[in-house]
């Protein structure tokens, strides 16, 4: 595909747009604290960026795994673009209409287990997210949630309560957190010295028996767990294999319904459709949300069970979920995605970057790489101290990145680089943009 032509060249130069930027939006957008890149885009295609000034760069943020098929798919775009024209803008909730059928069936047929039988459509991934604990909360009668330390499941005042990614993130808001409780999160990469990752695992349910049901909330108090199989904003961490089996049979003990956040990491991201689906364990409602409508229309999903969605009478909508075009869109997602074996692929290709960046580890500032498929992490900290994390130096070679026409994955202040491109990205794409994050991290280390 070749990238669109970037801005006229009568529009005025680049410091000019910055400085209308910073004119118009937010500080947090634009800020030198808080920036993600230090670039204005005027077009994208694929797994290429091009900003105002023409350069081109290798995107391998996907926009946060919502391009899983690069940006404007041409499939996608005829299909959306034609059903535009076909249906305008439909309430799905008050006129129901082919596509959401089609996209419901479509749905069913890929669904990581065979209790979930239902489908509600939302318009984003926090709307999911919100969208699956009100049908565990009020369908259970029940009004806690068990979120785990560092998942992310959107920047909503609802989101933020269940899950707990930072405590800068949750600043303001400290006082809501009372309808939710929260478990370390079994991370892998965090686990204590000397304890095995099941160890880690039996540890952490441990914790939630012995102290937090004991000491915080009732059992029968609590409606649910949400939890994400890979938590790619914390850090891209990856919980021990038996740790959700032994939730899912916590949440039995209690009758409590387990949710399965996908919104990030679902839809081939792991080399697997679901994310949950590396781990054996069948979840009673899934938040589905990103790479759904191949990155052209916004919509989400949430799958449930008949006893959730059925049983009980949960009122939720949104006005513009389940908007025509964008089920169009979604359905045509996953007939690519099928035809062109893009889980599949994304098991191969993350396979092979996993074994490039496993090598990054002779640097003394790269501390641990990890991922599953397409979702990879480098995470650095100081040499010879492990365990302190080091965002300056992650920072620093960030920019070095965006500099030389790559950009990772980055949060500032963070200290890990995710590596999540397009699926359909070229395997010379991704191996050029490893070099050059290679080469930014021999720069750093002297």
């Amino acid at each position: 595909m070749v990238p669109p032509k970037p801005v006229p060249k009568k529009a005025p130069g680049s410091r000019e747009l910055w400085r209308r930027y910073r004119a118009l939006f937010p500080k947090y957008f634009w800020s030198e604290e808080t920036r993600h890149a230090s670039i204005l885009i005027a077009g994208a295609q694929g797994s290429t960026l091009v900003d105002v000034d023409g350069k081109e760069y290798i995107d391998l943020t996907s926009q946060w795994s919502t391009n899983n098929l690069g940006n404007v798919h041409p499939e996608i775009l005829e299909a959306t673009t034609e059903a535009l024209g076909r249906y305008g803008f439909l309430i799905y909730w008050m006129n129901p209409h082919l596509p959401m059928l089609e996209l419901a069936e479509h749905l069913i047929r890929v669904r990581p287990s065979s209790n979930l039988t239902r489908v509600f459509l939302e318009l984003s991934g926090t709307g999911a997210a919100e969208g699956a604990v009100k049908y565990a909360v009020e369908a259970q009668e029940r009004p806690v949630m068990l979120g785990f330390m560092g998942q992310y499941h959107g920047l909503s005042i609802g989101t933020g309560i269940v899950g707990s990614l930072t405590s800068e993130a949750r600043r303001h808001w400290e006082a809501y957190a009372g309808g939710a409780v929260h478990a370390p999160y079994p991370a892998i990469s965090r686990r204590p010295d000397g304890m095995s990752p099941e160890e880690y695992g039996g540890w952490v349910l441990d914790f939630v028996r012995d102290e937090l049901l004991h000491h915080v909330v009732a059992p029968d108090r609590i409606a649910g767990a949400i939890f994400e199989p890979v938590a790619l904003e914390a850090g891209t961490w990856i919980p021990p294999k038996g740790f959700l089996r032994g939730l899912r049979r916590l949440c039995d003990e209690h009758g409590w319904v387990l949710i399965d956040d996908e919104v990030e990491a679902g839809v081939g991201r792991t080399g697997k459709m679901w994310a949950v689906e590396h781990f054996g364990v069948a979840p009673d409602l899934v938040a589905i949300g990103k790479a759904l409508s191949g990155g052209l229309m916004p919509i989400s999903a949430v799958l449930g069970t008949e006893r959730l969605m059925v049983d009980h009478n949960v009122a939720a909508g949104t006005t513009f979920g389940g908007h025509p075009a964008a089920c169009v869109a979604a359905s045509k997602t996953f007939e690519v995605i099928e035809r062109d074996r893009l889980v599949e692929r994304s098991a191969r290709l993350g396979a092979r970057a996993r074994k490039r960046i496993g090598e990054w580890e002779r640097f003394d500032h790269v501390v641990d790489t990890r991922g599953l498929g397409l979702c990879l992490a480098v995470e650095l900290g100081k040499p010879g101290r492990p365990r302190a994390p080091d965002p300056v130096r992650t920072r620093r070679v960030f920019f070095d990145c965006v500099r030389h026409g790559v950009v990772p994955l980055y949060s500032y202040g963070d200290h890990v680089l995710r590596i999540q491109p397009p699926l359909t990205i070229s395997e010379e794409e991704l191996d050029r943009a490893l070099d050059t994050m290679e080469g930014a991290l021999r720069r750093a280390a002297r």
